[in-house]
């Protein structure tokens, strides 16, 4: 009896032994971002910026979106990151929210990106830029604060969308947000970002095509009898920044006409000739 007691034992621990080897497959992760190689960003910052330190990619049934993490120094909350999402051109959910396993497409409007800088630059009073300003891509808006301690710090945001009117079909959406803060940079060294990053993927889809075809050369370009020569042109971040000031000038106190008075003629000690001589008066 006690043979067969111990045999059983041992089965129970063998099998309870076997219950605790575990398999990839079981694994459930609480969210469905993973983390990809810097290689496979979707979106890369201008050589000589900020380094990227990781990329977090999400997928969903319409859409790729990543966080492109950036090299984060100084004392305002939040991280540095280069936020985009490649959007396909079917099935985008419409404004009012989302369904299923959809990422809605970004909006652009005054209150949304309101909303978005709160979150990512927690108590920073960020004013939008009232100039226009356009990159290879097309146009973009930003604004410029001052978080902790005085560092600068810029958010941009842009849209790419190529046909997307009511006469020819959507082509895709690509999304960009650019959060920056630096204590040592400048408005126009941050606004770098936004003028020089690029675009480092696509989606293999027939018709996505957000930012369109590249513009067909100059027509002189390899022309016998066209010199070109190169115009150095400033940014508009450079423009900015060497603009001068004009300072009122102060106004000038009207200047006092000198009045340039004659001397009195020297009155003569000796008698004039041709004059009779005048006695003096007689002595009191």
């Amino acid at each position: 009896m006690a043979i067969y007691t111990a045999a059983a034992c041992l089965g129970l621990a063998g099998a309870g032994c076997g219950e605790q080897k575990l398999s990839t497959s079981e694994l459930m992760s609480a969210s469905r971002a993973v983390t990809v190689d810097v290689g496979r960003a979707l979106a890369l910052p201008p050589p000589g910026s900020l380094p990227v330190t990781g990329v977090t990619q999400r997928s969903y049934d319409n859409a790729v979106s990543q966080v492109v993490s950036l090299a984060t120094r100084g004392r305002t909350p939040g991280e540095n990151a280069i936020h985009v999402a490649f959007l396909t051109a079917a099935d985008l959910p419409d404004s009012m929210g989302v369904e299923g396993n959809l990422l809605r497409e970004p909006s652009i409007d005054d209150f949304a990106i309101a909303q978005e800088m709160e979150e990512r630059l927690p108590g920073v009073a960020m004013a939008p830029a009232a100039v226009f300003v356009q990159n290879k891509f097309g146009p973009f808006g930003y604004a410029f604060g001052r978080g902790a301690g005085g560092e600068a710090c810029l958010y941009a945001w842009q849209r790419m969308a190529n046909g997307d009117s009511i006469f020819l079909p959507r082509s895709g959406v690509i999304s960009v947000r650019i959060r920056v803060c630096d204590p040592v940079a400048t408005e126009a060294s941050l606004l770098r970002l936004a003028y020089s990053y690029s675009i480092n993927a696509s989606l293999r889809r027939p018709g996505w095509n957000p930012i369109g075809d590249a513009p067909a050369p100059a027509p002189e370009l390899g022309r016998a009898g066209a010199p070109i020569y190169p115009v150095p042109q400033a940014s508009a971040a450079d423009a900015f920044e060497q603009q001068p000031v004009a300072r009122p000038r102060p106004a000038r106190a009207p200047r006092a006409e000198r009045r340039i008075e004659e001397a009195p003629e020297p009155i003569p000690d000796k008698p004039l000739e041709g004059y009779p001589t005048v006695p003096p008066p007689p002595a009191p």
